[in-house]
Formats: C-alpha cells, structure tokens, sequence
C-alpha cells in the first residue's frame, strides 16, 4: 500500500511538471553564461558557434545560437580566466577573454560579428560587471574568496562570516530558527542529521578548501529545498594548470594573553588556539585532469573554572564558601568514593580537531566533466560540558568524540548543443559520541545532586546544589549515513529552457539516547548527604537489552521553474516544487495510552508538501542600474529527527521510568556503583510492588506521535 502511495503521487507530479514548461536559469552552486550574436547590421546570426574555456584548467565546451541569435550555456564550474568565442561561416571569428565566474553568476556576453576580411581583435574584460549579480541582488549575500581570505574569523570556520547577511544572527536567518537553516557543499547537504543545524566540532570543512559561499534569503528558485529560513550554500576550490600551495598557520598564543583571569585572578592554564596546515593543487594532466588536496589541523586550549574560589567575591559569585566546598569534598571521598585527584578550582581543556579535503577534477571528454571530491572532519574534545546543576566536580565533566565525511561524485554532461544534465551522488556519514569522564566507569553511574547547600558568610546565607557522580547524557552515540541522489536536466528552445530535477536522500540512523539512563539521587543540604539520606531517587530504566533506535527515512522531491522575459529588462520566473517525506520506522503500540488517552503511538510518519514560488525582477531599462524586484513562495523545512527519536524511544515500550520519594528510596552506595555500575537500582525495582513504573510517553505528551504532525512551513 505504500509503494502504490509513493508512486501515485510521484506520477501525479511528473504528469504536472510535463503540462508544464519549466524554464529555469538555476541560480546554484555553478554559474551560466548567456548572450546574443549580431552581425554588423544588428541582425541575430542564426547558428553561430559559441566556445567556452577555463584557461586555467583546460575545460571547454560549446553552443550554438538559435533563430534569435540567442546562446545559454549552463551549470560551468567556477573559475578564472574564463575566455567566450564567437564564430560563423563567413565571418571573423570574436574572442572575449578575463571573466571570473563565481557561485550563482549569470554573466553576458554579446557578440557583434563582422564579415571575415575584417580582423577582429580579442577583447580582454578587467573585471566583471554588476550585472552578473542581478540574479542575486535582494537574494542572497555572497561571500567571495577575497573575503575568506582577507576577513579575521575566530576559529576559522567558514560559517562565522554568516552574519555578513543582513538577515542571519549566528545560526538563525530571516528570523526563523536554526533547524529551519539548510548548509549545503557544492551543492549537497551538509547539516546535521540529529537536530538539523551544521555538524558538530569546530567546523564542517577547513576554510582552505571553501572558494566561496552564499546566505540566500529570498531567492524563490524551486531548486533551493528543505530551507524555511534560508541556505548557507558553500562551494569548493579545485585545481588548475599551474601547481600551487600553502603553508598556513594561525595562533592565539597563550604569551599573547593575559595572565590573569577576568576577576583579576592568576590563571595556570594554558589559553590559546593555534591551527596550521598546508593546501596544495594542480595538474594530473594538463588540461585535463587537476588536483586540490588540504590537511587542517586545529589544537584548542582554555581553562574551565569549578567553584574556583580565590576571593569573598567568588564566594558571593558561586554562593559557596571555601569551607563548604572541603567539607563536601570530604564526605564525597569517604562515602561516595570521589577520586582524590582535584575537584574544584580551574582546569585546562582541550580540544583537537583534524580536517582532510581532496578533490578531484576530470574532462573526460569534450562532453563529460567528472569531478569527485572528499571532505573528512575529526574532533576529539576533552571535557566539552558538565550537567545542569549550579556546581559540578571535575569528573562530571564528559568527552565527546566526533567524526564525519562526505564523499561526492558529480558528472557534468553536455548530451546535444540544446542538452545539459547534471548528476551528483553522496554518500555523508556523521558520527558523534559522549563518554564519561576518565575518573568514571564506560558504562556511567548515577548522580548525586545536594540541593540547597547552605554557606554562611558574615551575617549572610547562600544556597547553591552541587552535583557529582555521572552526566545525564553519557554515554550516548548517532551513527547516520544519509545517500543523497540528485539530478538535474536543462533543455533549452529558441523560446523557452527548460529544467526538471530531482532529489532524493535516504538516511539509516542508529541512535542511542542517554538522557537520565544512569539515575540520580537528590538530598537536602550537606547533613542529609553525609548520612546518605536521599528524598527522591529517579532514573529512566531499558526495558530492553538494547534501546538503540534505529531509523530510516526518504526525503524526496521533484521541482520544475519557468522563466520569460515580457519586455525589455522584465523577467518573470514561476515554478514549483513537490517534497514527499517518509519515515520507515515507527514507535510500538502502546495500549495503555490508547486505553487512557485515546492516542496511538504506532502512526506512520509522511508529509507531502507542495510550494509554488513566483518571482519578478525588473531591471529597468536594463542598464544594471535600477533594480526591482518581488517575490512570493512557500519554503518547507525539514521535519526535526531529535523528536522522532524521541517518539521512537519513549513509546513506553523500550523505557520505562521510576520516581520514588519517602522510605522507598534506597540507600546510595557510590564505591559499589564505581566498581560495577550494574549495581546501581534499576530494573529491580520494578520486583517491588510499593513502586510504580511509569511510562515516560506521559512526560512526552507535548510533543505526541500523531497523524497531524506538520512540516515547517514559511510563506514569504
């Protein structure tokens, strides 16, 4: 049944899309070059050749004009210099030679052929004009090479720059939140499969290997999908014919930096960032074949500060005397088996983070361009977060681990003089884990979190909760491969171009979810903890031997555009856009929440959305002077995965949860928990009848597994 759903729906859309013309000059991660051919008379020369080339890497290809004398050449990789030649029976041969090509450019180039006695010389533009940007301007904002290079970046990740956009605020863009944000590399996703946003570590690609990138905000090209608030859309350097390289290096020295803290106390931690590496590119084969490799390695350091108490002022910041804090670090250790390594003061942290980039560009004939590129980040960061109580040891602090890759193949194919198509296929795994602090099991132990911890000092009293014990979240793990498949087909007329693409992205994720698995006991003031006394004991229980869950889902769409010129400098670009999502797995039937609550907890998850979009661009007179232009469209996000790992998790078939407070609590024993975690109460209380187990779907009601879940959706 839902194969024929699918299909269905898919055919209804193909059908559409075929009573439709769609013409689209696809404002992507490539660029166009477009024109006209005259001759001396201004009229249009009829089958002109047209011949493009990168001189910098040998890639050539070619048009002919139409019975307008019209020429489109689309999908060119970026680069410079780029040389356009114009030539006919009969008449001189025109070159025009310097133009750069940068994301989303649609440059034109006209020719005015004279008769073939006459000698022409080339032409050699300086620097492009403002009309390659019409397409972009009150679309996007573009951040080009020059300013990568040139801007400071602190942490040197890419997406710092985001801001530059008069419509971002750090992750955020046109107002919308951050998951409603798409990241794409050369054209394919690159965003985090979790909780949406961008991957986890210090960047997603080493700012060596980015040429350029865009913060488009309201551009209504139908191509730009699964973006409510709008695209971060970067794309990759490549090689030429001439070998280069680099040796970089970038340092925040700790020397550099003061040597007291920001309370103007003594700091003995090592501050300070340093990042190097090398980039080197070229030929494989002259004209042909070319070459870009980057290794970016970045060693990060800063102190963390636990109740580091040096004056009455960090007492009063803190809301804990020095004498508070060594007596329960003396019960901590002698009753709660707390190690005897320091708990409280500053500590230094550490982070590395390894990035390798390697692309490849192939002209496999004068038709076909193959480009594969690889992009590999690894992060290893020591103590990345404590818990959220006011005051946590030192070995409540985790690490988390992280690594992921995207390897892309993409095949630029030049089918007949009025047909182009482009393939690109990725494979992007992403992979992040949480384990506890070195002084802990693997396999964690439950907190002890001593709320209102009173400290006296002078005529005045303080209250704070201090925690030690395991972290809430670990240990935890997401292993997700996403495959991404899209396609798109420009088929130009005399009258009208058209494009019809496709895209296609299946996930497979494992998740284990750690959130309060290993428990947690809670006292009242330092008496209570010293003769280990808990009010209340809590923790979410596995009912099963393994409570990974694990997800599969399609994020499909297909999308045709129009676009025509009414008048001279008027253009208007129509299209639309159909996303079908599907989720494979589901949570388990509960009956108890049916029976109690009316709800089922076994629905299917799908969507499937259909965003028109218009646009209109005035480029009055077309002088690339005065330009209006207005728009309107639907944008869908994508649905968040977090909540349906939740959904999937908290179903009351995989966990279950205790809560107990009074005489049934049981009594702490930390030294046993540290020898063998498994100890710690768990399912055996399930074996006392004065306990009750509770569902944990209760505590998910805000967010229930139903049928009238709806995808983000934007209307601007």
């Amino acid at each position: 049944m839902f194969n024929k759903r699918i299909t269905c729906r898919l055919l209804a859309c193909l059908l559409f899309f075929n009573c439709l013309p769609a013409l689209l000059f696809a404002q992507g991660t490539q660029a166009i070059i477009t024109g006209t051919v005259v001759d001396n008379k201004g009229e249009s020369v009829i089958g002109a050749t047209i011949q493009v080339k990168n001189e910098s890497t040998g890639f050539f290809t070619g048009s002919i004009t139409n019975d307008k004398g019209e020429y489109t050449i689309k999908q060119l990789p970026l680069g410079s210099p780029y040389t356009v030649t114009a030539s006919y029976i009969g008449y001189g041969e025109q070159k025009k030679t310097g133009y750069a090509l940068n994301q989303g450019d649609m440059l034109r180039v006209d020719f005015k052929l004279a008769e073939e006695s006459v000698e022409i010389q080339a032409v050699e533009v300086v620097a492009n004009s403002l009309k390659n940007m019409v397409p972009k301007i009150g679309a996007a904002t573009s951040i080009s090479a020059q300013n990568i290079t040139k801007l400071p970046v602190n942490g040197r990740n890419f997406t710092s720059l985001m801001d530059l956009s008069p419509l971002s605020s750090g992750g955020n863009i046109a107002g919308q939140l951050s998951s409603s944000t798409n990241y794409t590399i050369d054209g394919m996703t690159a965003k985090g499969t979790v909780a949406s946003g961008t991957t986890s570590g210090a960047y997603t690609i080493s700012m060596e290997a980015v040429r350029e990138f865009e913060v488009v905000t309201n551009q209504y090209d139908v191509t730009n999908g699964r973006s409510g608030g709008g695209t971060v859309s970067a794309v990759t350097k490549s090689g030429t014919n001439t070998f280069t390289g680099s040796v970089f290096g970038f340092g925040r020295a700790d020397w550099l930096s003061s040597s007291y803290d920001i309370r103007g106390n003594k700091s003995t931690s090592d501050f300070s960032t340093y990042q190097y590496g090398f980039s080197l590119g070229g030929p494989i084969v002259k004209d042909r074949a070319h070459f870009y490799v980057v290794w970016d390695h970045q060693q990060d350091s800063r102190p963390i500060y636990i109740a580091d108490i040096k004056t009455a002022a960090d007492e009063s910041r803190y809301n804990v005397t020095q004498s508070t804090l060594d007596r329960y670090l003396d019960i901590a250790r002698t009753k709660y088996g707390v190690s005897n390594e320091p708990q409280f003061g500053e500590f230094g942290k550490k982070k590395q983070t390894n990035a390798v980039f390697a692309r490849i560009d192939w002209q496999l004939n004068a038709t076909n361009l193959l480009t594969i590129r690889n992009n590999f980040i690894n992060e290893d960061n020591k103590q990345s977060e404590s818990d959220n109580s006011s005051i946590n040891l030192y070995e409540v602090w985790i690490d988390r681990k992280s690594h992921n890759n995207s390897l892309l193949a993409t095949l630029r194919s030049v089918l007949s003089p009025k047909l182009t198509n482009e393939l690109k296929l990725q494979h992007f795994l992403v992979y992040e884990a949480t384990t506890p602090n070195k002084q802990l099991p693997s396999s964690n132990i439950p907190r002890a979190i001593v709320e209102n911890v009173e400290s006296i000092s002078g005529d005045k009293s303080m209250y704070t909760s201090i925690q030690l014990g395991g972290q809430r979240y670990a240990p935890e793990h997401f292993k997700d491969n996403v495959l991404q498949l899209v396609d798109n087909m420009y088929y130009n007329t005399d009258r009208i171009n058209y494009t019809f693409g496709a895209d296609f992205m299946y996930t497979n994720m494992k998740s284990l979810y750690g959130s309060e698995m290993n428990g947690r006991f809670y006292f009242t003031g330092l008496d209570n903890f010293e003769h280990m006394t808990p009010y209340r004991y809590a923790r979410e229980i596995a009912l099963v031997d393994d409570p990974t869950v694990k997800m599969n889902t399609l994020n499909s769409a297909i999308y045709g555009q129009l676009q025509t010129k009414l008048f001279t400098g008027f253009e208007v670009m129509a299209g639309i856009r159909a996303d079908y999502t599907r989720y494979f797995n589901h949570a388990n039937f509960n009956q108890t929440v049916y029976d109690e609550l009316g709800l089922r907890t076994d629905n299917v998850i799908s969507t499937f959305q259909l965003q028109p979009r218009v646009q209109f661009t005035w480029d009055v007179n077309d002088k690339h002077q005065d330009i209006i232009r207005l728009g309107a469209g639907i944008f869908g996000s994508d649905l968040n995965n977090y909540s349906m790992i939740n959904n999937m998790l908290f179903d009351g078939t995989k966990v279950a949860s205790v809560d107990i407070q009074g005489n049934l609590v049981p009594t702490p024993n930390f030294p046993a928990y540290r020898k063998d975690p498994s100890t710690a109460p768990g399912v055996d209380l399930f074996n006392n009848p004065n306990i009750q187990k509770i569902s944990p779907y209760q505590h998910n009601l805000r967010n229930p597994l139903h049928m009238n879940l709806k995808q983000s959706t934007v209307y601007r």
